[in-house]
């Protein structure tokens, strides 16, 4: 991009600035301080200045610039300095800046989900819909977002038949199984279970993310298996996340559970308020002490955010709003934001709370989040 192609309106906005500012200091000016403007006002600084525009950390370099300047002389040219990276600023954003975009107002939480019988049909399900299910003589009842099953254990030795629950991005809803357990699924999850359970285990599938509260039985373990781990309980309350991108993670509130890399023989045992986490790459599986609040408050209504990065915050609300993201820089993804948020809000109010913590700017245009 070169000085001669840059919107004129960005030029006479600086301009303006820095007449204001000459008006004001014409007779503290000296030599050193013309000399500088004109290397500055040079089409090579400026657009040395744009190809750096990818990488210019605005708030890091003004820091810098006010530990090093000293004296009225030196603030006087950093002023000249601002108003050349404010020029640099307002043309990239007219170069840059795409036409108005709508805003698109996001309803989470109110998407229908599919339950698919062990045939292969499926049926629709909202979150309001009430209605009775039958399933190879066992009888399913929808109600208020909750799918139920009927109380009891397969004694016969029958073929398993299964159930699949898939949730969308945007919804959630819970099923309570024919042991009484209840799962909580939350958005972009899916669960594969038995219509009803064996004698000797109770064992579902899951993809995606999910709170148990676990029914104790000490005669038949629970087991949840994912692509990564296998969750063994006894009868328990904790929360399963398979959705980070480089790890799944099992989160125990109450309980205890024992988790194993699903190749490996060896299983790590869990206690409450702590967090074992299958790291993919090198295939191991980590224990330590988390906040569990940040981990289960989901399903409470809540985001909560404990200095987590903004590539997985977006992450995270673009699965639950339904939504896409694209980053226009790298290095915003490695910020870090901490807080509450009602996870029922409007995206436009969760996102301002960000860029009030952050400084990043967002714009939507249809169902993308674009952060600038």
């Amino acid at each position: 991009m070169k000085w001669e192609n840059i919107d004129d309106k960005a030029k006479r906005i600086v301009l303006r600035i820095t007449a204001k500012l000459a008006e004001e200091q014409e007779e503290e000016r000296d030599d050193s301080e013309s000399l500088l403007v004109e290397d500055m006002l040079g089409a090579k600084f400026f657009e040395e200045e744009m190809a750096r525009r990818g990488k210019y950390d605005g708030r890091k370099a003004f820091r810098r610039l006010q530990n090093r300047q000293r004296g009225i002389i030196i603030r006087r040219i950093s002023a000249v300095a601002c108003s050349v990276l404010i020029l640099v600023g307002i043309s990239w954003l007219f170069w840059m800046k795409p036409e108005a975009l709508p805003v698109t107002n996001a309803t989470p939480g109110e998407r229908q989900v599919v339950l698919q019988l062990s045939g292969g049909k499926q049926i629709v399900l909202g979150g309001k819909d009430s209605l009775r299910i039958d399933e190879k003589g066992e009888a399913i009842q929808v109600n208020g977002g909750l799918i139920a099953y009927n109380k009891g254990i397969r004694k016969e030795k029958k073929e398993m038949v299964y159930n699949t629950l898939l949730v969308p991005r945007g919804g959630e809803f819970r099923v309570e199984l024919s042991d009484g357990t209840i799962v909580h699924l939350n958005a972009d999850s899916e669960l594969k279970y038995p219509v009803a359970f064996s004698e000797k285990e109770r064992k579902v599938f899951l993809k995606g993310e999910a709170w148990f509260e676990v029914t104790k039985n000490s005669e038949s373990p629970f087991y949840v298996m994912t692509d990564d781990i296998r969750v063994k309980v006894l009868g328990t309350s904790f929360n399963v996340n398979t959705h980070g991108m480089k790890s799944t993670q099992a989160v125990l509130v109450e309980g205890s559970i024992g988790v194993k890399a699903k190749n490996t023989p060896k299983e790590i045992h869990v206690h409450p308020g702590q967090m074992a986490e299958y790291r993919r790459e090198s295939g191991e599986i980590w224990l330590k002490e988390v906040d569990m609040r940040q981990y289960t408050a989901w399903k409470e209504g809540i985001f909560y955010f404990n200095d987590e990065t903004l590539e997985d915050i977006m992450g995270e609300l673009t699965r639950w709003y339904d939504m896409e993201v694209f980053f226009r820089s790298d290095a915003v993804k490695a910020l870090h934001f901490s807080g509450y948020l009602r996870r029922y809000e409007d995206i436009r109010k969760i996102l301002a709370t960000v860029t009030e913590s952050t400084g990043v700017k967002f714009d939507i245009k249809d169902k993308t989040i674009i952060v600038n």
